[in-house]
């Protein structure tokens, strides 16, 4: 009776089925909605809330679209087309094999055996196949044929795509939110799929659009920063009771089966990729029978192929006991059983939560890049989370972060300010601490400066805020509104989802916080402030479902401020302490008026500044209206507030250090351009002017060509009482900065000139400044000056901006405080390069060609007092021959044959590390890797990425890329206290997408390299007095590939390259002796073990496949992987025997050039049929495709004729005699000492001007002519010429070490106005003609007093002579002749004066002339 009960109710079971799936069809409301509530004990298919699918599995079969994978193509796998390229462990791929076995895959699976092994590990790559692949359970399986008329059995796919890739409207016919799934795509024909995809597997309609919005709605739940990806494409894989390989129909019938799902998700741009594992029930652990698992054990995993890397999909104990428990556990708890989430575009990263205890375990965090300023959340995948229990996450170094559970699988933890700038670790594990097993789960978050902040708050045109007046009354403000979560929902997350739209409803705040370094009395230090002055607006957080990606957009209102935080006197006073700040926005707090400085976790801005609030409380200017003589008030005011900062400024910064001697002295700027380029280890292109980075938004700097500031801050050393001049003394850093622009001639630009050139404000002259607070900041980033960005602002660039661009006339007193540098200080740096094949420039100037594979010692310094130590490796391996054709895989050719290795060698990669920094992995990536990412840049074991931020800061370690051409393709690295600097260009630097014969990039490294002049290395290549130098300055040897002679000259440095010098015998076994590393050869090349090296303490330690001990434990990281391999890895077949690397020398290449020219030239060659076959043989192994070309084109270049042949590719032979000749004349040009005078400066530039304005004045040779306006006169010495100047001592014998170079003395020129002038010549004429009028009458006065002393001085005489007659008279009885007689001829005047006596009067006329007859008739008179 029980047995027919049974047969009738399975019978009306299958009456029943397909009304079931009519009414599945009718109403999907029950599709999924077994999410989050999961039936307790449900394991198998049918047994939960639907009858035909699991408890985990999305929709599949043919009703629902599905396609089968041909049962004629289970095993080797079913290929499909995916009509778009999904991007997948660092490759893109548009195409997929999906076979029985368990995987989507990439490329042939070698199923030999009972295991399928793959990975780095597993595989013997390239002699046999390492497959790229997606296996959510590998083992060999197979599709039951014998099973009962009740069970199905299958591999199903389909591929799910939105229809705005097809010029559709997303979701117009559907509507999100409710359940509206249909299966009616069944039996659809080719004709009626998506546009140009003939598949039927394809769906692009509505139902479509809705399977991904639920894909992004799991992905949320369960991956942290899932709600930054958008889904457009999907391939969904179902494997349907699958069965062990080797297994019977009992085994069948006892549901040993396994059920599983794999979905791949990407966005339209392939630059996102995310895989949902689903596992419904697994019946077997591996590829046995009679349940045993000891032969083709089953694995989930992520292979990267090629020895790229392998990610397990759970790498715990429980899962290699059994990996069966992978249905029974989960990575989303909260969601279902069995569900795993991964990121897998670039490197696979794990997402959901883990149940791994022990070793490590790499936590997802996003975003991984935060602000240092703090209050700011990050969301965390690590553990398995409990929210009974409290988690926090622990940052290396710093203070611990609460983190509060919003899911099973996510924490979101509140970061604190963090004062740093670089990599930090992070552990995340309970509160109990010790009392858990939970120690695995690593991580690491970038702490940046809140001005390269790439998840900054957008507030439009930065530039229009520091402008007067402002050139908007409304600043644009955009975020994306699911950055803000409600504050009070947070705190009850069991109660709403993560995609609930309510829990991102939310009112913000637009918040000032102004910035200052003050004196704080109670620590007695001067220290950062950040300080919320006001609220501009209030913001409604956006919602609905638009918003999700789409940005929300509002306007400020820049003078209108909603709610002060200052009263009226701090709003009139303290309020112009601040020269700038920034704004936050934030969700608003309950109690936010009670505590306005304690603000939630937000968004800030970039540094803006304050000026257009000093007028928002001014009674003058609240009007309601807004008119022209109100913005002309408004600027004055602004005007006059600048004038009193700036000047306040000029005080401030008068008072302390004089920090110029430092920065001139140890930091001189480069006299040229070209020395700048080539100093990378000093020197850095400006990160917001340089044209080579085409960033040329540098408001402080218009006018030049380029910028370059010190790369790290200013060294310095002991400048004290004590010092020798041959001490070489330790140097230490300062927390100051040097700025160097450019004019377009490439000479430096000089604040002093500023003044006489800027003749207007929009005149583009505004030279770089040294800088007392350096714009990167200072180890530890705590105190004054050392805020990344922040005390650059408040310290150099906002005076700059209150004195040259606010205030009037008051740009030079910045310019007194800020003067630019002369050079006179600067030496050159050593530089060196190597390039192509092999093609040496060595930083002494040696050059050669040197082939042989292996890793070699680049540069090695030993560690002084003085200089840490430092390492620099390069990689040398043998490039493939590109003329394979890869299309013979598995025809004409096995896998071992597809690299076939030429007899030229190619740098793959660099690492670098120097006393207490970081280890530094520059490597380029394999082929058909090289799509997204040209080059791999891994520091301390991690991958970093330089898409949002191209500086970064590490341990001791500046990086910074050029992201010109797509790829990274150049890059950066500063050794910042060694200033030693290397850069890395992969193939070139060229733009790979302009070249249609080319799918990706060459895998070629350029390394160039630049050591300063404190080590001793002459550029020029003189070694003569090596020795002497080194032993009286303590210098310490600098050796290595880039400098292989340090102790002896080879005389080449004074001659060009030539074939002599390709791999040369005379070098070459040297080289290979002393620098390479042990074990780093092709084998057999280190049988003779060669100590040569370690005599000079060369290290021995590979630094490609070793980590330091602070960086083990991220070698679990699939990154550690990418570094430790080379990328065109060959089988042993080409390494020994014919194949075996040969260098080829100049000799040989010659001769093979003209041989392979001649044979393509003879004609009469082809005329004999035996001499015809021997030549084509030749010439089809030793011949490139056009020698005659190559001849021609490269002419007497030798890097041209070497990387021609050997690479057969035009195009790289053109290039590096490029690179070649570009490089020879720029090295020349750096590495020259050019003699400077520094500036004239200038105190009275008034109506002055420079002729010619732009041209150099500085060198030696330079002439520099000072005018004025037509307006006014010139005065002073207007002609200055720079020269050397001979000091000779008192012997007059000249002394060849003295000497300097300066200008011509004289007074400084001057400008006077005609009009003055003018008034100034009548002046002194009138002046003049008074003086002379003056001097006449003095003269006149002086002839009268002289004349009337002397008529005194004879009145005197004659009063005497007359007492004398008188006296005659009465003794003799009178004169010779009578009183009133005179002598002949001189007859006596009258003079009324003389006769002037009472008792004198003079004779009568008559009497007179009767005595003067007598005299003359009666004396004898001589005339």
């Amino acid at each position: 009776m029980t047995s027919s009960v049974r047969l009738a109710f399975l019978a009306t079971l299958l009456l029943l089925l397909p009304l079931e799936a009519q009414i599945q069809q009718a109403n999907s409301a029950n599709v999924n909605q077994n999410v989050g509530q999961q039936d307790t004990g449900t394991l198998f298919t049918g047994t939960g809330t639907n009858l035909y699918y699991g408890v985990n599995l999305v929709p599949f079969g043919p009703e629902v679209g599905d396609q089968e994978v041909n049962p004629g193509l289970l095993t080797a796998g079913q290929t499909i087309d995916l009509h778009m390229y999904f991007p997948f462990y660092g490759g893109l791929y548009n195409y997929s094999t999906l076979s029985v076995n368990g995987y989507i895959g990439f490329a042939t699976v070698l199923d030999q055996g009972p295991t399928l092994n793959v990975g780095p590990d597993m595989t013997d790559w390239p002699r046999h196949e390492d497959p790229a692949m997606i296996a959510p359970y590998l083992c060999k399986q197979q599709i039951p044929q014998n099973l009962n008329p009740g069970m199905r059995s299958g591999v199903f796919y389909r591929l799910m795509m939105r229809q705005s890739l097809f010029g559709r409207q997303t979701g117009s016919n559907m509507n999100m939110g409710q359940a509206t799934y249909q299966s009616s795509f069944f039996g659809q024909s080719a004709s009626k799929a998506c546009p140009g995809t003939p598949d039927s597997y394809v769906r692009c309609d509505s139902q479509a659009d809705y399977f991904l919005e639920e894909m992004q709605r799991w992905l949320i739940e369960g991956v942290a920063g899932a709600a930054a990806f958008r889904a457009d494409a999907a391939l969904v894989v179902t494997w349907y009771n699958t069965a062990s390989a080797i297994s019977g129909r009992s085994d069948i019938d006892s549901g040993q089966l396994a059920t599983y799902q794999a979905i791949w998700l990407t966005d339209r741009t392939a630059r996102l990729s995310y895989v949902i594992l689903n596992y419904d029930r697994l019946g077997f652990d591996a590829a046995d029978f009679r349940q045993n698992s000891r032969s083709g054990r089953c694995q989930a995993l992520f292979n990267g192929g090629n020895h790229t890397g392998l990610v397990p999909v759970d790498p715990t104990q429980d899962f290699k006991n059994t990996p069966k428990v992978l249905a029974q556990r989960s990575g989303v708890p909260q969601m279902v059983r069995g569900r795993y989430m991964f990121r897998v575009d670039d490197v696979v990263r794990p997402a959901g939560c883990s149940n791994k205890t022990g070793g490590t375990y790499p936590m997802l965090i996003y975003p991984n890049i935060v602000n240092m300023l703090g209050e700011m959340t990050v969301d965390v995948n690590a553990i398995c989370l409990d929210k009974s229990q409290t988690y926090i996450l622990m940052i290396e170094q710093r203070q611990t972060a609460t983190c509060t559970v919003l899911t099973s699988a996510i924490a979101r933890c509140n970061l604190p300010k963090i004062f740093d700038w670089g990599t930090k670790t992070v552990y995340f594990q309970p509160q109990s601490g010790g009392a858990n097993d939970e120690k695995a789960f690593v991580g690491y978050i970038y702490f940046v400066p809140p001005t390269l902040d790439p998840m900054r708050l957008d507030i439009g045109n930065v530039y229009d805020w520091f402008k007067n007046p402002l050139p908007y009354t409304t600043m644009p403000l955009v975020w994306y509104p699911r950055n803000f979560t409600n504050p009070e929902m947070t705190q009850h997350m069991d109660q709403v989802r993560m995609n609930d739209d309510t829990l991102y409803s939310t009112q913000l705040g637009l918040y000032v916080i102004a910035y200052r370094e003050y004196k704080d009395d109670t620590i007695k230090k001067f220290r950062p402030e950040h300080r919320v002055i006001c609220r501009l607006a209030t913001y409604s957080n956006r919602n609905t479902y638009e918003y999700r990606w789409k940005p929300q957009e509002e306007r400020i209102n820049l003078y209108q401020v909603e709610q002060w935080y200052m009263n009226d006197w701090e709003r009139q006073n303290d309020l112009y302490h601040y020269r700038f700040g920034y704004l936050k926005l934030a969700p608003l707090k309950t109690n936010q008026e009670q505590n306005p400085q304690q603000l939630l976790s937000g968004l800030v801005s970039s540094p803006i500044s304050l000026h257009f609030l000093w007028t928002s409380n001014n009674p003058q200017f609240a009007t309601t209206t807004y008119s022209q003589q109100d913005e002309s008030a408004r600027t004055e005011y602004v005007k006059k507030k600048s004038l009193e900062m700036c000047h306040d400024w000029y005080d401030e910064d008068g008072a302390q250090w004089n920090f110029i001697r430092d920065t001139e002295t140890n930091s001189s700027c480069p006299c040229i351009e070209r020395q700048a380029i080539a100093d990378i280890g000093r020197f850095m292109p400006h990160p917001r002017c340089s044209q080579a980075f085409r960033d040329i938004t540098c408001t402080t700097s218009i006018g030049s060509r380029n910028c370059y500031m010190s790369s790290q801050n200013v060294m310095t050393t002991y400048a004290g009482d004590g010092r020798q001049y041959n001490e070489n003394l330790a140097r230490f850093p300062t927390h100051y900065g040097q700025v160097c622009c450019y004019d377009d001639q490439g000479h430096l630009m000089q604040t002093s000139y500023q003044p006489v050139i800027k003749v207007t404000p929009e005149v583009p002259y505004n030279p770089g400044f040294p800088m007392r607070a350096y714009e990167f900041g200072t180890a530890p980033y705590m105190g004054q000056y050392e805020v990344p960005g922040l005390s650059a602002f408040h310290n150099d660039y906002m005076p700059y901006f209150l004195c040259c661009k606010f205030a009037d006339f008051r740009c030079q007193m910045f310019y007194w405080r800020r003067p630019s540098s002369g050079c006179q200080e600067y030496q050159p740096p050593a530089y060196g390069e190597v390039m192509g094949a092999g093609t040496f420039n060595t930083i002494d100037n040696d050059k050669f060609i040197f082939n042989e594979p292996g890793v070699y010692n680049g540069l090695y310094i030993p560690h002084t007092l003085s200089t840490p130590e430092v390492k620099v490796q390069i990689r040398m391996e043998r490039y493939p021959n590109r003329r394979v054709d890869f299309s013979l895989l598995g025809r004409y050719m096995a896998q071992q044959d597809l690299v076939q290795p030429t007899n030229a060698t190619v740098v793959t990669g660099v690492v670098l590390e120097a006393t207490g920094t970081d280890r530094v992995h520059v490597v380029a990536r394999k082929d058909t890797r090289r799509f997204r990412y040209r080059t791999s840049i891994i520091v301390g074991n991690i991958l970093r990425y330089f898409d949002t931020m191209r500086i970064q800061r590490f341990k001791g370690v500046m990086i910074y890329v050029n992201n010109v051409e797509r790829g990274q393709p150049e890059i950066y690295v500063v050794l910042e206290e060694a200033q030693i600097g290397i850069r890395v260009r992969e193939s070139y630097a060229i733009d790979i997408d302009r070249l249609s014969e080319y799918q990706e990039s060459m895998g070629i490294l350029n390394i160039a390299v630049s050591v300063p002049p404190q080590y001793g290395v002459r550029p020029d290549g003189d070694k003569t007095r090596e020795q002497e130098i080194r032993q009286r300055y303590n210098l310490p040897r600098v050796s290595g590939v880039f400098r292989p002679f340090p102790d002896q000259s080879s005389g080449s440095y004074l001659n060009t390259l030539t074939l002599n010098d390709v791999n040369s015998e005379t070098y070459r076994q040297q080289i290979i002796n002393m620098y390479r590393v042990q074990g780093s050869g092709e084998p057999g090349s280190d049988q003779n073990i060669n100590n040569q090296g370690n005599n000079y303490g060369m290290p021995t330690e590979n630094m490609f496949t070793t980590s330091r001990d602070e960086d083990k434990k991220f070698e679990v990281f699939p990154e550690a992987q990418m570094k430790s391999g080379p990328i065109f890895k060959t089988s042993p077949k080409y390494e020994t025997g014919a194949y075996r690397f040969y260098p080829m020398t100049g000799q040989v290449l010659n001769q093979r050039l003209q041989t392979c020219r001649d044979m393509q030239q003879n004609t009469n060659i082809n005329m004999q049929p035996l001499q015809s076959q021997l030549t084509g043989e030749y010439g089809q192994t030793q011949c490139p495709d056009n020698p005659s070309s190559i001849i021609q084109d490269c002419g007497d270049s030798v890097p041209c004729l070497y990387d021609y042949y050997n690479f057969n590719a035009k195009l790289l032979g053109l290039n590096v005699k490029n690179e070649w000749n570009t490089f020879t004349s720029d090295r020349f040009d750096a590495s020259r000492q050019y003699n400077s005078c520094g500036v004239i400066n200038i105190e009275y530039p008034e109506y002055l001007m420079k002729t010619s304005s732009m041209s150099s004045a500085y060198l030696q040779g330079d002439v520099a002519r000072f005018e004025c306006f037509q307006s006014h006169w010139i005065y002073g010495v207007h002609e200055y010429k720079c020269g050397i100047v001979v000091d000779r001592n008192q012997r007059n014998i000249i002394d060849p070490r003295d000497y300097r170079f300066e200008w011509n003395k004289g007074e400084q020129p001057w400008c006077r106005s005609r009009e003055k002038q003018n008034f100034l010549t009548w002046l002194a004429i009138i002046g003049g003609i008074f003086g002379v009028l003056v001097f006449v009458i003095l003269i006149f006065l002086c002839c009268w007093i002289v004349k009337q002393k002397k008529k005194g001085e004879a009145a005197e005489r004659r009063g005497y002579d007359m007492a004398s007659r008188s006296s005659m008279t009465g003794s003799r009885g009178g004169k010779k002749y009578p009183i009133h007689e005179s002598e002949p001829l001189n007859e006596k005047r009258f003079d009324a004066d003389t006769y002037r006596d009472d008792d004198f009067y003079p004779p009568a006329r008559e009497e007179q002339y009767a005595a003067r007859n007598e005299d003359l008739h009666g004396l004898k008179t001589s005339v």
